[in-house]
């Protein structure tokens, strides 16, 4: 009879600090450049597009694959290695 005040207390300290960890969680991912900007180049992966660098030209090409920090654009000139966080836009090309 004497364990289960000390359970209950314990559950709900292990729920409290379940929540504080999610949170952290949620923070950090908003904080990092690659997961959100991931889920939107996904859709580009395989299909050609536009990619308007900041301050620089725009590159035309197709996305190969891409990482937390980089994509790997085929181009008419060969391959070509963007910084994620160098790019301004991106629209798709029929």
């Amino acid at each position: 009879m004497g364990l289960q005040p000390a359970l209950k207390v314990f559950e709900d300290e292990i729920s409290q600090l379940k929540k504080q960890v999610e949170g952290i969680r949620k923070k950090l991912k908003a904080a990092a450049p690659g997961p959100g900007a991931s889920d939107i180049l996904n859709r580009y992966v395989g299909k050609k597009a536009v990619f308007a660098l900041r301050g620089g030209p725009a590159v035309t090409g197709v996305l190969l694959e891409h990482d937390r920090y980089n994509c790997l654009v085929e181009t008419e000139e060969g391959h070509v290695v963007l910084l994620k966080h160098a790019l301004d836009s991106i629209k798709p090309q029929d």
